[in-house]
């Protein structure tokens, strides 16, 4: 059996005699004790294992162990004497590896293949973001099993300490890998090295844990999300925010139990419970005369030098002559594996006599400088410098210049900033491909385009060269202006980013590079123009992807800096922007409402009938949230005329989405609805570019009305139908707004049926969603669904605490979509545990507010939660609770909610059956219950039917008795 015949690597596990080796780990394990194995056996046994049974010759085994490097034998059975060590081979009667005499070796026990056996109940299992490793690892195996057994002892927190370009990263992501099934998947990676701000940090790790937006409540939100969950969470580079991510570090590790950090920097965190591991230079070979080629390769500096060489596609074979020098390079490059590496890329090129020489001389010079520096930062420097100084003229401006680039940028993008009179294109695409082929830019490709990144230490280094040069404000001027067009040219597709889409294929990996724009041209050097119009056309990728609180924060500086003869069209944008973004983090407060007015009366000023749309598409739903039923009735209006000057099908589909909410509101269900399936039929579910011209998605918003309308008019059924397209449809979007208003709507629907089922699934996603993109209204419309649920499981005292926490959240944030349903549940809540007085408070507060705020909407559940507070407790007052369902009925009438119109008939009928009064609850029931055409299964509906009958036959006794009693008296 081979290894190939058993399918994908990341799910091989095999097990001979007491051992077990995980392939994709490559992890060897003996009664769960991990046994050491360096690289070179482990490639060893991975070959024999593949071809078990078979004869593998010896060349294939050097060629598999050491590819593209020459050694000899000798080699091959110091590594087979290590693994046969490390297998105890030939003890114990145990035989796995066998000698054929001049042929090569073969692996002769038995191999059995294992389940894959990840545990999945972890609730973060599968979701690694982990990059893939960097390349082949030399020389650092046993630092990497170190780290990885301290993980299994439950050392919490390490850090891997050691100079820049020493291999961290390389050896952090080396444990993340191997320790993924420890994590079942759950081990997640934070470049540090691309965020500048230390405030950030902590939404650098909310995002690479899947909270992917800035947080409004970061520390909290990051905690809640990760207390439950056993997570590995990789910090890289901490060491120029230091300070910052060892406080947010040291936060994660006293609050969760069961949260690993593993972090690399410069120098330690210096937090309690921090276990350090200095990463010490690969091991270089002596100083020493005659040494051999084998001799040499026997140290990991050397190997690495060697592969690289090779890796650039040579020929190349370090022969015994060159061995010395080989050996005197990676010494005086201190075995800093970056350094080599570089080193390795010139070698390719100019050959190893020609590199030691230059080098030497270089590094000679700057030997002074290490009294006042670490050595290794010293001659990583130095390795830098000598890069720098042999490139061409050409060379050194890209690459000072592309430095502005914060993480990835392509060839476009280095053409715009690199520019220069006097030299052509071509020159510069010939610069970048240079560079890249001498490993001071990095390059990655996917299935459209090339990327290129510098690494951090060149980026560091090419930035301070491009200060020096004086064209640092100038570049970065470009820079922003790039940004701006890429925006700008993009904006029609900045909603149609699906998920599945991987990141280097949109804007929103361009992000880092959009937030290094917004704080040079809102820094000193920038200027207010360039400001102006790079943050109206960041202000809608950063609603795309719902990073809110900076999307206000950018807002809120670019009105502040805002003069008169500001483009209208970006103050429009801006302040638009700031209302949305205000709007989902902090509520409907009276800051939303003048954001919107203010960008109103731009688009009036100057005649944009299409942006006029688009902001009073806005402005509806922030008075939708208030419940304003004039107000979203009068921009309904406004949108229809505006449709009609565009002419547009959409513009008209989108005013009909408005008028038809509208008239939810004013309790006129049959228009409601009438203008809302109307606008289904324009705003088909594959469209979404709605969503970026008019902010928000307004097939969800339309099924959202048309729900709740559907729900007022009895048609439960039709109601529950459209709730479930607009939750499957929201939740492919991948618009986590929409897919919250989908959530919460039917909510009234389902607990008012008694679904308990659909309420928990439905709840359970909000809760994730909001908490995730830190909406912060969003959460407490959860927290009051949470209550209510729990009083429905019949944990009263638990759900009353979370509904009133929740109504306190939502009074500061005006959001009133489902505080009636809260009230009234609070209300009968509290009266049900002997609290009537506190009830009645509540909802007499209640009902005046509504009452003064001419919102009758809310009084049918007001009057009839009322009348359940006075028939509930050890003491109802029946006649109390009499007067107040009448009211609910009637109430119920006038707004059209034929629900609550029988729910408070049901509640009424039942006094008049205690009273005897059958016939009189009949004739009350009925006439109500026959205006149900659907939904015949829900609880009211089969309580409705079944006093219907039980009415009935007692009515029939009834008169059958006075018949009797009426004869007898004949008699």
């Amino acid at each position: 059996m081979s290894i190939q015949q058993i399918g994908s690597p990341s799910a091989i596990r095999l097990r001979f005699g007491p051992f077990e080796l995980n392939v994709a780990e490559r992890s060897l394990t003996k009664a769960n004790q991990v046994i050491p194995l360096g690289g070179r056996a482990y490639d060893i046994l991975i070959a024999l294992l593949e071809n078990a049974g078979e004869v593998v010759g010896k060349a294939k085994l050097i060629a598999r162990a050491w590819p593209d490097v020459t050694v000899e034998e000798g080699s091959l059975r110091v590594h087979l004497s290590a693994l046969r060590k490390a297998l105890r081979d030939g003890q114990f009667g145990d035989k796995f590896i066998a000698n054929i005499q001049g042929h090569g070796y073969s692996f002769i026990a038995p191999v059995t293949r294992l389940p894959a056996g990840r545990d999945m109940g972890n609730a973060s299992s599968g979701l690694s973001n982990l990059p893939p490793a960097l390349g082949r690892m030399v020389g650092r195996d046993d630092i990497v099993l170190e780290i990885q057994g301290l993980l299994r002892t439950e050392q919490r927190l390490i850090t891997i300490l050691g100079a820049g370009g020493i291999g961290k990263t390389t050896v952090a992501l080396s444990v993340g890998h191997g320790a993924l099934a420890d994590f079942s998947g759950s081990a997640f990676f934070v470049d540090l090295s691309t965020v500048s701000d230390k405030e950030h940090v902590i939404g650098a790790i909310a995002s690479a844990v899947g909270l992917d937006s800035q947080l409004v409540d970061p520390k909290e939100a990051l905690l809640n999300f990760l207390r439950s969950r056993r997570v590995l969470i990789i910090l890289d580079s901490c060491e120029h925010l230091i300070e910052k991510t060892a406080e947010i570090a040291d936060y994660i590790f006293q609050n969760t139990p069961d949260i690993y950090i593993l972090a690399t920097s410069r120098e330690a965190l210096h937090v309690p419970g921090e276990r350090l591991l200095r990463l010490c230079p690969l091991d270089c070979p002596p100083e020493q005369p005659g040494l051999t080629a084998s001799e040499v390769l026997a140290y990991p500096a050397a190997r690495l030098f060697v592969e690289r060489i090779g890796a650039r596609g040579g020929d190349f074979s370090l022969s015994d002559d060159e061995a010395p020098i080989v050996a005197e390079i990676c010494r005086k490059l201190d075995g800093i594996a970056l350094a080599i590496e570089l080193a390795a890329g010139r070698a390719a090129n100019f050959g190893v006599r020609n590199t030691v020489a230059k080098l030497g001389s270089h590094l000679d010079l700057l030997k002074f400088g290490r009294r006042t520096a670490t050595a290794r930062h010293q001659t990583l420097k130095a390795t830098l410098d000598w890069s720098y100084d042999h490139l061409s003229e050409v060379e050194r401006v890209v690459l000072r210049r592309v430095a502005i680039f914060a993480g990835n940028f392509t060839l476009e993008a280095a053409l715009e900033v690199a520019q220069e009179t006097g030299i052509g294109q071509a020159e510069i695409v010939d610069a970048v491909g240079n560079l890249a082929g001498k490993s001071l830019i990095g390059m990655s490709n996917n299935a459209r385009e090339t990327f290129y990144r510098l690494l951090d230490t060149t980026r560091s280094y090419a930035l301070e060269k491009l200060v020096v040069s004086g064209e640092h404000h100038s570049i970065a001027e470009r820079h922003a202006n790039f940004s701006i067009q890429l925006l700008e040219n993009n904006r029609a597709n900045i909603f149609d980013l699906q998920p599945t889409e991987g990141p280097v294929d949109s804007l929103r990996d361009y992000l880092g590079n959009i937030r290094a724009a917004l704080e040079w041209s809102f820094g000193p050097n920038g200027n207010d123009r360039t400001a102006m119009r790079l943050a109206a056309a960041a202000s809608q990728l950063l609603l795309a992807m719902s990073l809110l609180l900076e999307c206000r924060t950018w807002m809120e500086k670019a009105i502040d800096r805002m003069t008169p003869d500001c483009e209208p069209r970006h103050q429009m944008k801006i302040q638009a922007a700031l209302a949305l973004s205000l709007m989902y983090t902090e509520g409907n407060s009276e800051r939303v409402r003048e954001a919107f007015r203010t960008a109103l009366n731009f688009a009036q000023r100057h005649e944009d009938t299409r942006l006029h749309l688009s902001l009073l598409s806005g402005m509806s739903m922030y008075l939708h949230g208030i419940v304003d039923a004039a107000g979203t009735y009068e921009l309904a209006l406004r949108s229809v005329a505006a449709a009609r000057k565009t002419g547009s099908p959409d513009d008209a589909a989108i005013a009909d989405s408005m008028l038809g909410a509208a008239y939810c509101l004013r309790s006129d269900q049959p228009r409601a609805q009438e203008h809302l399936k109307r606008s289904l039929r324009g705003l088909h579910h594959h469209r979404w570019f709605h969503a970026s011209q008019y902010l928000f998605d307004f097939r969800s918003s339309s099924l959202s009305a048309l729900t709740h309308s559907l729900f007022f008019s009895g048609n439960l059924d039709q109601a529950a139908h459209y709730a479930k397209m607009n939750i499957e449809e929201a939740s492919r979007s991948g618009h986590p707004i929409g897919l919250c208003r989908a959530l919460t709507n039917p909510m009234r629907l389902y607990f008012w049926v008694d679904d308990l089922e659909q309420v928990e699934r439905s709840l359970s996603k909000l809760e994730r969603t909001a908490e995730r993109y830190s909406l912060t209204p969003a959460r407490a419309v959860a927290l009051g669904l949470r209550g209510r649920y729990l009083i429905r499981v019949g944990q009263m005292a638990d759900g009353i605490q979370l509904l009133q926490e929740s109504l306190e959240k939502l009074a500061i944030r005006r959001y009133e979509v489902l505080t009636s349903d809260f009230v009234s549940e609070l209300t009968v809540s509290l009266a049900k545990q002997n609290a009537r007085s506190e009830a009645l408070a509540l909802i007499d507060r209640s009902i005046a507010g509504v009452v003064k705020a001419n919102k009758p909407l809310h009084l049918p559940a007001f009057f009839l939660a009322k009348g359940s507070a006075f028939a509930s407790g050890d003491l109802p007052e029946s006649l109390s609770a009499e007067e107040f369902f009448a009211k609910a009925m009637m109430q119920a009438r006038q707004e059209s909610a034929l629900p609550f119109e029988l729910r408070a008939g049901l509640e009424l009928a039942r006094i008049w059956i205690g009273r005897d009064e059958v016939q009189r609850a009949h004739d009350l029931i009925s006439p109500v219950y026959s205006r149900f055409s659907e939904g015949l299964t829900t609880p009211d509906l089969i309580l409705a039917r079944r006093i219907l009958e039980q009415t009935s036959v007692r009515a029939r006794q009834t008169e059958r008795r006075m018949a009797k009693s009426s004869g007898r008296a004949k008699a």
